[in-house]
């Protein structure tokens, strides 16, 4: 910045003035970067007495309350959800998630349910399941498409119901690409007996995070294909290898309590209620043996999926530790088989809490400079994920 000059020519500051005052830094343009700091309050006295009369409702309403319960137990979570002390909001409605579920349910599955039954009763029994037989590969893959398209809509819906600071979350890209992914890296993932699910899962997470926006500001991938999904697989291993050592201890245990039977030549046509009860507890022990050595893995992939975003200068890290997740995860099994199911929302807000409040963010962002989302998102909910009964709290 330069002195001004009077209309002679001459400096305006008086040559008795002594030193001339210093501008001030000009900060019209200054990014004022805030840092992120991520918490959630749920507790199971707020969330207990949506869960019981959502429960009370569904039973009364034969399940049609679920749409309006699973609406108010996201407007807890979220309204208990806050970044920098600011909560978040959900704005969708019970009515936006019935809508859709019904039109799915006459546009999609009900053509395909009347094409079934019609087949049954028009075509000879050996003509049906012939057909039946060609069809069905076309028929999983069709499903398994709408599965894909289902989890890609369910969530481009829920970040458009979603607000911090009044400013809209989105989703862009495509719902069938997506689907067509999920498939391709489904087969993938078979044909490497499953070696290549974690690549799989990392590049899915890639596709939905880079097409996701807060506002105007579209997230970024921090990290190349390369060594996209390499740290998870030391973990992956040991969960493989312990899935596998685990079903051949099953096999020789179910063996060998029915050995006794098979040398004596005396097998029960119907299996006795002993026999029943060890079988029972040597699959207890298997997947229990199987899901503490997958622990490791399931931490490592939600650390993952964070470290890889940004936005703006930001970064993302997730403190998950195996034990921590494991303890979440046990409690939450413990309150879904002891309540029927009915306690879902509790065990879903236990998760959410955890990785809310586990959650960092480094970095800062310009929040003031962030317009708003252009795309209001779609104008009905999740029906086709509700259909797969994918369509949860979370």
């Amino acid at each position: 910045m330069t002195d001004e000059t009077g209309e002679a020519g001459t400096s305006a500051v008086p040559e008795d003035a002594g030193t001339p005052p210093q501008p001030l830094p000009d900060t019209a343009g200054a990014r004022r970067g805030e840092s992120l700091v991520f918490a959630s309050s749920a507790t199971w006295g707020g969330i207990a007495p949506i869960t019981l009369l959502n429960a009370l409702l569904n039973i009364v309403t034969l399940t049609l309350w679920r749409f309006w319960g699973r609406t108010r137990v996201r407007r807890y979570l979220w309204s208990t959800t806050t970044i920098n002390g600011i909560p978040l909001e959900y704005t969708g409605t019970g009515w936006e998630l019935f809508r859709s579920f019904i039109f799915v349910m006459i546009a999609i599955f009900l053509p395909v349910y009347a094409l079934f039954f019609a087949g049954q009763l028009l075509l000879p029994p050996e003509h049906f399941m012939l057909v039946f037989g060609v069809a069905y590969i076309p028929f999983l893959l069709f499903f398994y498409w709408l599965l894909g398209i289902a989890m890609w809509v369910a969530r481009r819906y829920r970040l458009s119901r979603t607000t911090w600071r009044s400013i809209r979350l989105g989703q862009a890209g495509s719902a069938n690409g997506y689907a067509w992914a999920t498939i391709g890296y489904a087969l993938l993932s078979i044909i490497t007996l499953g070696w290549y699910s974690p690549a799989a899962e990392m590049r899915l997470t890639r596709r939905l995070w880079r097409e996701t926006f807060y506002g105007d500001r579209q997230f970024t991938i921090l990290q190349e294909d390369e060594g996209l999904a390499g740290p998870l697989y030391p973990a992956f291993a040991l969960a493989w290898f312990s899935g596998v050592i685990g079903y051949i201890a099953f096999v020789v245990v179910y063996m060998a309590l029915i050995w006794p039977d098979l040398a004596s030549g005396e097998v029960p046509a119907t299996p006795t209620l002993m026999m029943i009860v060890k079988m029972y507890a040597a699959l207890f022990v298997f997947f229990a043996v199987v899901g503490l050595f997958s622990l490791p893995y399931a931490a490592a992939l939600l650390r993952r999926k964070a470290e890889i975003l940004g936005l703006d200068d930001l970064d993302f890290r997730l403190r998950a530790g195996f034990l921590s997740l494991g303890w979440v995860y046990v409690v939450n099994l413990l309150i879904i088989v002891f309540t029927l199911g009915f306690g879902l929302p509790i065990a879903q807000m236990r998760l959410w809490r955890y990785v809310f409040n586990r959650l960092e963010a480094n970095g800062e962002i310009d929040i003031e400079t962030i317009r708003q989302n252009a795309d209001r998102g779609p104008k009905s909910g999740e029906g086709l994920a509700d259909a797969f009964d994918i369509g949860n709290v979370i």
